[in-house]
């Protein structure tokens, strides 16, 4: 088995047994079923279907955009630092905050 096939197979397999994409589904998904409107099996599969869809179009964007960030970062030190220095402002930003907050 390939590498990328393995890795597909236990993303599915994560997705499938994760707890919290249970719930979701289970919460969220039955408030736009309407069964005046036809068959509530049919209704599941096209809601179901549409999430997945989404989620595989934003989830290929993030990798796709994330690939390309490697790859900048690979290539540029300057980048590389300049997000380093961007980043550890942030946290030292983060930091400060949470040190004179009054609670």
């Amino acid at each position: 088995m390939t590498a990328s096939l393995r890795a597909f197979w236990q993303g599915m397999v994560t997705n499938l047994l994760n707890p919290k994409v249970i719930l979701f589904n289970i919460a969220f998904l039955p408030q736009f079923v309407n069964p005046a409107l036809g068959h509530v099996a049919v209704q599941f599969l096209i809601l179901g279907l549409t999430l997945v869809l989404l989620g595989l179009g934003v989830d290929a964007t993030v990798g796709a955009l994330a690939g390309r960030l490697a790859t900048l970062l690979r290539r540029s030190r300057r980048f590389a630092r300049g997000l380093n220095v961007i980043s550890g402002s942030v946290f030292a930003a983060l930091a400060v905050r949470l040190v004179t907050s009054p609670e």
